[in-house]
């Protein structure tokens, strides 16, 4: 459905994007993680074509590229993207701001008032913007996506400012347009939260893609992990089994997938002993991928 192929995008002696190239499904959510100024941001501005890149190529659906304007426009009746807040009119309703995106996309508002009802936003949407709060105008702003209603959607930090509750619910509901077969980018800080409904969480470094964590592969991998000094690292280290890591000098991270069981107790007693520290078993998340490629040691 949409395919990178060793995209290049620099600016004077910087390149930010540096010969990228991914491919993606309909039915997908994607997470995209990296600190901020690494490119997350400018990935989204080439895919949508508000930014061209020096070299590489971008399709779509297999036979569509922006080669010319009518290429351009077919494109973009099938991408959306999650607007800012600046971009919202202050003296517009947010009952007008979803008309404007079902119309200009969708071709229709019958939708529209289930959207409404899902996201809780009754009794505020047909008041002015400029009273919202910045949960609510974010609210709207993934509102105004869902009710454009595009199979391809690009959306950065769609979480931001949304208390735990609405958190919960627009999870949920990337996770029903998942089923409706989307094909959905989300950049987010809330990384955590990426692993309830992503089902990859490509982390971004040096303008290239240099992990991806598959939900359904990596989740089955359980580990032992836990919190431990530097000293009492090296003092483990050389008993450790392969494949250990140690993240950001602080989390020791034991794979059990190809211990017998017996072996796996005896690790897990052995750390044990370390007494005052937290210990837990399960799979590599975002959170940890994160502190080990990001994370200054």
């Amino acid at each position: 459905m949409l395919e990178l192929k060793d995209v290049t995008i620099s600016y004077k002696d910087k390149t930010v994007l540096n010969k990228l190239s991914l491919s993606a499904s309909a039915g997908e959510i994607i997470g995209l993680v990296a600190p901020n100024g690494t490119g997350k941001t400018t990935l989204f501005n080439v895919i949508a074509n508000f930014i061209q890149p020096n070299k590489g190529s971008i399709t779509f659906m297999e036979k569509l590229a922006y080669k010319n304007e009518r290429q351009q426009i077919a494109i973009h009746k099938q991408l959306t993207t999650f607007p800012e807040q600046s971009d919202l009119f202050d003296e517009l309703s947010g009952l007008d701001h979803l008309k404007l995106y079902g119309n200009m996309w969708k071709g229709s508002t019958k939708h529209i008032n289930g959207i409404i009802e899902y996201l809780n936003m009754g009794h505020y949407v047909k008041k002015k913007v400029r009273t919202y709060s910045l949960g609510m105008r974010q609210r709207l702003c993934f509102a105004m996506l869902v009710a454009a209603d595009t199979p391809i959607m690009l959306m950065d930090e769609v979480m931001n400012g949304l208390d735990i509750d609405n958190v919960a619910l627009i999870s949920k509901k990337l996770a029903e347009m998942k089923q409706e077969n989307k094909l959905i980018f989300v950049a987010s800080h809330l990384l955590e939260n990426l692993d309830l409904y992503a089902d990859r969480v490509m982390f971004l470094k040096d303008g290239k893609i240099i992990h991806e964590l598959k939900q359904d592969v990596d989740h089955h991998d359980d580990h032992i992990k836990i919190e431990m000094e530097v000293d009492q690292y090296e003092k483990l280290k050389g008993f450790l089994p392969k494949g250990h890591q140690y993240i950001a000098n602080h989390l020791l991270c034991v794979p059990l997938a190809d211990m017998q069981t017996t072996e796996k107790i005896e690790w897990i007693e052995r750390l044990l002993a370390y007494k005052e520290k937290e210990l837990t078993i399960g799979p590599l998340g975002t959170i940890e991928y994160y502190e080990k490629y990001y994370e200054k040691v």
